[in-house]
């Protein structure tokens, strides 16, 4: 799976997404923010995520992280399918050309910590995630 790193240029895309895809945005809450975005079978089609979260006012780097699940992940406990490194103060959009398929559901959660089952807090709006799925 191939993906792609560049500014965020609003209103380019690489290709028409299908006319069935629903748009997801969430701006962090002061917690791991775990997150079901459909309860059922679905793909994912292209991802925006802006890092502005302070980490205690120096910055810090974010880590998204995507469930196959159909309920809201359990932060630190349950392995994710994907994982999304975000630099601080950096934005970053990932367009997948077939899509990310998800046979049980779409989740993920946002954490400050890069190890594979971390559970630190983001900053309440510190970052903001934009999803294309259906």
């Amino acid at each position: 799976m191939a993906s792609t790193n560049y500014n965020i240029v609003p209103g380019r895309y690489d290709r028409e997404l299908p006319v069935s895809t629903k748009v997801h945005f969430k701006s962090s809450a002061n917690s791991t923010n775990p997150t079901l975005v459909k309860a059922a079978p679905g793909t994912v089609f292209n991802i925006i995520i802006h890092n502005t979260h302070s980490g205690g006012g120096s910055g810090s780097a974010i880590t998204l992280r995507f469930y196959n699940k159909n309920v809201a992940p359990t932060v630190g406990t349950d392995v994710p399918m994907i994982i999304i490194h975000v630099p601080s103060n950096a934005s970053k959009e990932l367009c997948f050309t077939s899509g990310i398929t998800f046979t049980e559901g779409i989740a993920y959660s946002m954490t400050a910590g890069d190890a594979l089952l971390d559970a630190t807090v983001v900053d309440a709006d510190g970052v903001q995630v934009y999803m294309g799925y259906m």
